[in-house]
């Protein structure tokens, strides 16, 4: 009796990825993990040299279609910059990734936290996914059956000391996730990915949060990776309103204590604190 291959539903040939966030980190490792399942994708981060150089390595790797869009997202206007681009290089779009953060500020005391350093905060991890959703479910993917997957942190399931704007609007996202998850099933899916604590070695950005992770390290972006093709691919065909966790066992249902918290310099003040968009 002849069986179906099982490695074929993680395939993701013939299909298009939009990713916001591409040009960094977990971004750009999703970008490369997809166009080698077979994806062509369209990048978006307001950082053009990084997102240039990932859509490059994208091309020389695999040979998928790259296509780069450097803007802001964020903007009001995000919708129109990134519809214009998708329609002009591509029939359809399959998946849509919304990797791109901000942490608003960090090192502040939440009642410190000024109108502007919210809104920040609010604009990229909310207002955008939430702008590109409605877009990806009444426009890109043309009435076919697609995929939204949004980047959560374990920041929306217990409050990060000092870090009010990043775990406030995560919490939102993931709020978010699951209403897109309910109005927009069977046709389309949604779900939340949840990494840990990701560094470019896997080694823990402290001793503090190394012992504070069953794994005993930090993680790296490519092990991001195989989780967001499972999200993205028939794998997950029966996954919606879901969240995978990739974070070490590090379960964040308690909370970051004010020792990790004050040995990370992450957690250190901030402003402006958008790290890809």
């Amino acid at each position: 009796m002849n069986q179906p291959d099982p490695l074929e539903r993680f395939r993701l040939t013939g299909r298009t990825a939009l990713i916001t966030g591409a040009g960094r980190n977990i971004g750009a490792a999703i970008a490369l993990g997809y166009a080698g399942a077979g994806a062509d994708v369209l990048l978006v981060d307001r950082d053009k040299e990084a997102v240039e150089e990932v859509a490059g390595a994208v091309r020389a790797s695999t040979g998928r279609t790259a296509v780069t869009l450097h803007c802001d997202v964020g903007a009001a206007d995000i919708v129109d910059h990134v519809a214009e681009t998708a329609r002009a290089h591509f029939d359809r779009v399959d998946i849509l990734v919304n990797c791109a953060l901000a942490f608003g500020a960090t090192g502040t005391h939440s009642a410190d936290v000024s109108p502007a350093q919210w809104q920040d905060a609010l604009d990229i991890n909310v207002l955008a996914p939430a702008r590109l959703s409605a877009l990806f479910v009444d426009a890109l993917v043309k009435g076919g059956p697609g995929t939204i997957i949004n980047l959560l942190s374990g920041a929306g399931f217990a409050p990060v000391p000092l870090a009010a704007p990043y775990s406030v609007s995560k919490a939102a996202l993931w709020m978010l996730t699951r209403c897109f998850a309910k109005d927009c099933a069977p046709r389309i899916r949604v779900n939340g990915l949840c990494p840990g604590t990701v560094t470019p070695d896997g080694v823990a950005r402290t001793e503090e949060l190394r012992r504070a992770t069953p794994m005993g390290r930090g993680g790296r972006a490519d092990e991001v990776v195989g989780a967001a093709i499972y999200l993205a691919s028939e794998a997950s065909s029966y996954s919606t309103g879901d969240i995978v966790f990739v974070n070490g066992g590090f379960t964040h249902l308690t909370g970051y204590s004010d020792e990790i918290i004050g040995s990370d310099p992450v957690g250190r003040p901030r402003a402006g604190g958008r790290s890809a968009g």
